[in-house]
């Protein structure tokens, strides 16, 4: 299949477990016991950060990441602490149990289960166009209108949430699916969603599109803009009425047809 967006570049975060790992390597070269203590500190970072994003997401499935990671990293502490023989015992538990929960966490993972799903939405939208003119613009566009009573879209959004589809923010008398949120901001909780690419809908059914500069210039070509807008607000209304029919698997098996790269969504 043609993709519409252009190759993902490695990110900061990327960079940074890069630097991480080629330091853990030279640390195992220095000392066996800092090496050591030094991933156990990279695991509970790893850890924390999951945990956050089960809090944010209420994605179940980190749960799994995040008692992996721990294990690890108890693992790890102990290596750098205490005689392995001494306590054998107590390793061969820990380390049975992380194997089990990092397997998990693999399985999971290629299950697409813990995926973000910004990439997919992104080229969803852009499937159905084709024109190339009208560039970016800096305007919301209002792209549609439905019916729902109010404990539908709070049902929808939670919907949206666990499937790492977006980031619900409530926000007067609307809420807004802010779609591709940085790290940072997700681990900080941060409401600020203007300057990223959402999608709202208002008590009263509208549905209003923004779409960033940053993920505008992730296409190959400088597509419609008004048709990108208002294909991915026909997207998530599309979603919603999946949703509202019981049809939520249907939401998923949609994103997964495009089969991207389960790690960087490429």
């Amino acid at each position: 299949m043609y993709r519409k967006l252009k190759s993902p570049i490695l990110t900061a975060e990327g960079i940074i477990g890069i630097v991480a790992l080629v330091v853990f390597i030279v640390l195992l070269v220095l000392s066996y016991k800092i090496a050591m203590a030094f991933g156990a500190l990279i695991t509970l970072t790893a850890a924390i950060i999951s945990l956050i994003i089960l809090l944010r997401t209420h994605n179940a499935y980190f749960s799994v990441s995040v008692i992996g990671q721990l294990l690890a990293s108890c693992f790890l502490f102990g290596i750098a602490l205490y005689d392995i023989n001494t306590y054998r015992n107590w390793f061969i538990g820990i380390a049975g149990l992380m194997v089990l929960f990092m397997t998990l966490m693999v399985i999971f993972s290629f299950q697409r289960k813990m995926k973000w799903r910004s990439r997919e939405m992104l080229e969803l939208a852009a499937l159905p166009i084709n024109e190339i003119k009208n560039g970016l613009t800096t305007r919301p566009m209002q792209t549609g209108k439905m019916d729902y009573s109010l404990e539908e879209l709070q049902d929808f959004s939670s919907f949206i949430r666990k499937k790492l589809i977006a980031i619900p923010v409530k926000d007067q008398n609307r809420i807004v699916f802010v779609i591709n949120i940085p790290l940072g901001r997700l681990l900080a909780f941060s409401g600020k969603y203007k300057d990223r690419s959402w999608v709202a809908f208002d008590h009263d059914g509208n549905v209003t599109v923004n779409i960033s500069q940053t993920d505008y210039f992730m296409y190959k070509d400088l597509l419609s803009f008004d048709k990108l807008c208002r294909s991915l607000g026909d997207l998530f209304i599309g979603f919603m009425e999946q949703y509202r029919r019981g049809e939520g698997s249907r939401v998923i098996e949609q994103l997964n047809s495009l089969q991207m790269n389960i790690i960087t969504e490429g």
